[in-house]
């Protein structure tokens, strides 16, 4: 059992019925010897009830035993376990691979989504990845620049953890690269599954910077992956939320001393979409990201594997089962084996 360890330590708190055995067990013991003082004088008692008198030592002996035994029982249910070894496990699934790009330029600042557009696409996309099974999904963020926050993966938990801790103030500069952020993504994307990827882009549309997204749009649609774009925000726009002043009162980024009201870019989203295949939404709800799911569990399923190593123990469980069970009949075997002899020494007696 070199370097033994315990695969479900939070088992351990049942050692603490021990004592609570072991003091049944005390409080068992003097009831009895009271009750048989109340009845007679021990010796009397011990010449008239043979067959009931047991000796001391052996009482306590058995209920050693028995304490022992639950103890041997406790360690089993603790899964001791040795001897860790490694072993690789080949898993193949079909599913689609998803990229999500999320938008995180001040303009996602803007409430005309409630509570703002950023909070509501953090929810939709959460929602979203709650749907999936086979599939694996990807999280590039992007503003003026881009960033992969997590690979193509099934842990869908680390993907939503990402999620929660996006926000517009998380990247480094601001502006709204579109065309990048396609780009980038695709490139993320194993080149023999880009046939059948596909790519949800969240975003108000507002192209600002970077890459001409037509051009990655094109790109997308020669490797034959989708783009399906989520449009954040209304036509009517907001203005774009940049704190408080002293007094408390909300201030708005201002261009010339003018607000600057964020729009939704509606044309370009479709023609992204349209040009790849793939489909518009508008995002007023989490219905549009449910929609998105549903047109993509449509799409033909890609076969993928997934080498996952697994750690595995040697467990000992069954061995310390069985000695507490060998435990048990050695303590049951002492109580008859004192009853017994009480039983002989009545006979010889008589």
């Amino acid at each position: 059992m070199k370097g033994l360890t315990l695969l479900a330590p939070d088992m351990l708190w049942l050692f603490l019925l021990l004592p609570v055995f072991a003091m049944l067990q005390w409080r068992g013991n003097q009831q009895r010897l009271r009750n048989r003082e109340r009845f007679c004088d021990p010796g009397l008692f011990r010449d008239l009830n043979p067959i009931l008198w047991q000796s001391k030592i052996g009482v306590i002996t058995a209920q050693g035993v028995f304490l022992m035994a639950v103890g041997f029982i406790v360690l089993g249910l603790c899964r001791p376990a040795g001897n860790p070894r490694w072993e690789k496990e080949v898993l193949v699934r079909r599913g689609v691979d998803i990229m999500l790009l999320v938008d995180l330029s001040a303009s996602m600042k803007a409430t005309d989504l409630k509570p703002s557009r950023m909070q509501a696409v953090k929810t939709a996309v959460k929602y979203f990845i709650n749907q999936l099974s086979n599939d694996r999904v990807g999280l590039t963020i992007f503003a003026g620049s881009v960033s992969l926050q997590s690979p193509l993966t099934m842990d869908y938990g680390t993907v939503k953890m990402m999620v929660d801790i996006i926000n517009t103030d998380f990247m480094p500069k601001d502006g709204t690269a579109l065309g990048s952020a396609i780009n980038f993504a695709l490139e993320k994307i194993d080149e023999h599954r880009r046939k059948n990827a596909v790519m949800i882009l969240l975003t108000d549309g507002e192209n600002t910077c970077g890459q001409s997204p037509p051009d990655a749009a094109t790109k997308a649609r020669q490797a034959g992956t989708r783009i399906f774009t989520i449009g954040v925000g209304t036509p009517e726009g907001a203005m774009i939320p940049e704190g408080v002043d002293k007094q408390g009162n909300p201030v708005y980024k201002r261009r010339k001393g003018e607000p600057v009201i964020t729009r939704l870019d509606t044309g370009l989203l479709r023609d992204i979409a349209t040009q790849t295949k793939g489909k518009y939404y508008a995002a007023e709800t989490h219905q549009a990201l449910q929609d998105a799911y549903t047109d993509i569990s449509r799409l033909t399923k890609t076969g993928h594997t997934e080498k996952v190593k697994k750690i595995k123990y040697q467990e000992y469980y069954v061995w310390f089962v069985l000695l507490s069970f060998i435990l048990l009949l050695t303590a049951i075997g002492l109580e008859q084996k004192w009853i017994w002899d009480g039983i002989k020494k009545d006979l010889l007696l008589k």
